[in-house]
């Protein structure tokens, strides 16, 4: 529980960083709070990629 409590505390800290990057790299055209969503969805995507990555190319150990 400790080791989810951190993870999750440091991939909202990343997208704090990760929005900000996203908000000044687009056009006053887009929200704070879309700029939040897309970071967060980047992460997740990310971590998708990755989980997958590791279950193809090693599958014996899940």
């Amino acid at each position: 529980m400790k080791k989810l409590s951190l993870f999750l505390f440091l991939t909202l800290s990343l997208n704090v960083f990760l929005a900000q990057t996203v908000y000044a790299a687009t056009p006053d055209e887009i929200s704070r709070a879309a700029s939040y969503a897309i970071g967060l969805l980047g992460i997740a995507t990310i971590g998708v990629s990755t989980y997958l990555f590791l279950v193809i190319f090693q599958p014996e150990k899940f």
